[in-house]
């Protein structure tokens, strides 16, 4: 099994805060790059103000390659984009024009270790080989983040962080149909009206704590067990994903000698 011609990995971003992309782009994109995993940077489009500009056409043409490392979604480029172009566009884009098993998101301020993230995914794949939702579940449940912990959750409120999260192309079809906004801040929130559509229809998350939503730039909850916040740059962590790591990026990647 060669994880990287099954997953294809986008990195949501944004024209309007370029420098989150330009520090993944200065460290661990072209590692997972030479890997040989396909890196897209998801956009959204300047020129779409309001919803009232968008015509038929447009969402016969919803994306476009500007770059070719680059996908622009034509939906807002701001926060009010989040949904469109971080999993309602970028699943029609894989289900409809790609044969991607799995479609990760992975967030511009997130830090990726590039093998233990291959590592990660070649697991799980051959572990649970009918997993459709992977992440890390939020909100926390009191696990020790230092010790690599694996589990299905499917429970009401409990969803993969947005941080990092993967769908099967099963959990993309179940996603587009369910998936519903039900107020205007969830246009900001893909890993919540996400999650919700899974939960609401038996698709249990697979936790592994491999992916952390927090880091010591940015602490979100309570140290349960006094033991700190794992450090993704430590060469003994676990971790492959690690949350709110914008600006500290590259000095993560000497400490882990990258």
């Amino acid at each position: 099994m060669d994880v990287t011609k099954e997953v294809v990995v986008m990195v949501t971003g944004s024209h309007l805060r370029p420098e989150n992309m330009k520090e993944c782009e200065r460290t661990w994109i072209p590692k997972l790059r030479e890997l040989g995993f396909n890196v897209l940077l998801s956009m959204g489009n300047l020129g779409v103000d309001n919803f009232g500009e968008i015509t038929a056409n447009d969402f016969k043409n919803y994306f476009s390659f500007p770059k070719e490392d680059i996908i622009e979604f034509r939906t807002f480029d701001s926060k009010q984009g989040l949904y469109d172009k971080s999993i309602k566009l970028p699943a029609m884009w894989v289900l409809n024009e790609t044969n991607y098993k799995y479609y990760f998101r992975i967030d511009s301020d997130s830090f990726v270790h590039p093998h233990r993230f291959k590592k990660m995914l070649e697991e799980n794949i051959r572990d649970y080989p009918d997993v459709d939702y992977m992440g890390c579940c939020h909100p926390n449940f009191g696990y020790n983040p230092h010790k690599l912990h694996r589990q299905f959750i499917c429970r009401p409120m409990h969803f993969a962080a947005g941080c990092g999260y993967m769908v099967s192309r099963n959990a993309m079809k179940i996603a587009l149909e369910k998936m519903k906004i039900l107020q205007k801040i969830e246009f900001e929130a893909d890993d919540w009206v996400l999650g919700r559509a899974m939960w609401e229809n038996r698709v249990p998350v697979l936790h592994d704590s491999r992916i952390y939503f927090e880091s010591k730039y940015k602490k979100i909850v309570d140290d349960y067990h006094n033991i700190g916040i794992p450090d993704i740059s430590d060469p003994k962590s676990h971790l492959a994903i690690q949350h709110y790591m914008d600006g500290h990026m590259e000095e993560t990647m000497k400490k882990l000698k990258l």
